[in-house]
């Protein structure tokens, strides 16, 4: 299942470029992000050896005896609908309504294909209720298993991507934090225990408190993990580096969540410190941390750190990568953005756009710079000009909520026009976009 569904969850998404909300701070992806753990994104594993393979899979045995024997709880049981659909049957009618037509629980198949489709199509609802489809009728024997939790990494990561907190917790909160014997088993080759439990998951689990309204307990548990991919690391061999690489990768994408909850609770000097951690140790993308430093110093007005932060990045650049090279643009312009000088700022954005056509972010940027220069009408043409020129790529709910709200200031007919960019939803969206970016409510 991983590898049918490494290429989406890796590939998808936003550009590293992106500075959207869809994105933490280095810039990646909800994809993005949770591909990182090799559940996902076995490319680190390719040549492994089976031995290599359970040093990824290492960590620490249970103190609690007891196995876990009660069926899956699950918070969402009924199908969810689709709320564009919805709207577009109150709005134009069922004629129009019907005309809409996406993948479903029902029409693929209930498997990792399947769940790639819908993914895919960003029928993200449908994900919810094919994971219940599929996870609902394992039999007991197939509960804690690899497969099955596979499965419940998928359905929890888009449970919080699309904001049911309180679901989530109270499906993982059956779990237990994986400390139980039912998620272990025995290695081949060694008969070493190991576990099963994908590592984002733990990671989502150790997170998911801090969306519950309790950021200290998320630290704490987050913390807590670190402290035993730390253990893991000093106890690996240095001649197995496929495992070092992949735990290395794991150590950074804790201090990665760390890092964006002290951001959410205004922690920004501890937030930096951790991000220099990252931008210290063996992480690939210099220039994309490096990059974030910066944004992250100009959010409280240090320019001057700022800029010599975006001076680090463009050090560690590929020239050979356009996304390198876009992302130096956009520091550019974020500098002349914070200094009121939205002509040079969009000239670099300009520049950027050459680079990663099809990128909401810049695009959305370059609005906010002609918003700014006092050319909201331009700002509006230059937005529905792309949307009509590519829905599938500018049909993204953040850039939608931007321009509705320039519609608000522009024109009387704010509502029309907002009715106009419903349609285009009711082609060109799955079901899992945020239809409340349309502000018709």
């Amino acid at each position: 299942m991983s590898n049918l569904l490494a290429s989406y969850f890796t590939n998808s998404g936003n550009d590293i470029t992106n500075i959207g909300n869809t994105t933490d701070i280095a810039g990646r992806s909800f994809f993005d992000i949770i591909s990182d753990c090799k559940d996902f994104n076995e490319k680190a594993t390719e040549n492994a050896t089976s031995s290599n393979l359970e040093n990824l899979e290492i960590w620490p045995y249970p103190q609690i005896v007891e196995y876990l024997n009660s069926p899956f709880k699950f918070a969402i049981t009924e199908p969810l609908i689709d709320p564009i659909k919805n709207l577009v049957n109150k709005h134009f009618g069922a004629v129009e309504a019907n005309k809409r037509v996406l993948p479903n629980a029902d029409s693929v198949l209930s498997d990792a294909n399947g769940l790639q489709i819908l993914i895919k199509c960003g029928c993200f609802r449908s994900v919810i209720n094919l994971t219940y489809k599929i996870l609902s009728i394992l039999s007991n024997d197939q509960l804690y298993t690899s497969f099955s939790l596979q499965i419940w990494f998928i359905r929890i990561s888009i449970l919080l991507k699309m904001k049911f907190f309180k679901e989530a917790d109270i499906e993982l909160k059956q779990f237990e934090n994986f400390e139980r014997p039912n998620f272990f088993h025995q290695t081949k080759n060694s008969n070493q225990l190991v576990t099963f439990v994908p590592f984002g998951l733990r990671v989502l689990n150790a997170e998911l408190a801090h969306y519950m309204g309790n950021s200290n307990e998320s630290l704490s548990n987050l913390y807590k993990l670190l402290s035993i991919v730390k253990k893991i690391l000093h106890d690996l061999s240095e001649d197995d580096q496929t495992a070092r690489r992949v735990w290395n990768e794991r150590r950074n994408k804790i201090l990665f969540s760390i890092s964006n909850i002290l951001i959410s609770r205004k922690n920004y000097s501890k937030a930096i410190e951790i991000m220099n951690l990252i931008a210290e140790s063996d992480y690939s993308d210099k220039n994309a941390i490096w990059s974030s430093i910066g944004k992250l110093y100009s959010t409280f007005g240090d320019t001057v750190n700022a800029s010599n932060s975006f001076k680090k990045a463009k050090t560690f650049s590929n020239k050979a990568l356009p996304s390198n090279n876009c992302r130096n643009l956009l520091n550019l312009s974020f500098l002349k953005m914070i200094a009121h000088q939205y002509k040079e700022a969009y000239e670099y954005l300009q520049e950027a756009d050459q680079l990663a056509p099809y990128n909401p972010t810049i695009l959305n940027n370059m609005a906010f710079c002609l918003f700014y220069s006092g050319n909201l009408i331009e700002a509006i043409k230059l937005i529905e000009s792309r949307i009509q020129s590519n829905p599938t790529k500018y049909l993204n709910e953040s850039l939608l909520f931007n321009l509705c709200t320039l519609y608000e200031l522009e024109s009387s007919k704010a509502l029309q026009k907002k009715l106009k960019l419903l349609l285009w939803l009711n082609i060109y969206a799955g079901d899992g976009f945020n239809e409340t970016c349309l502000q018709l409510q």
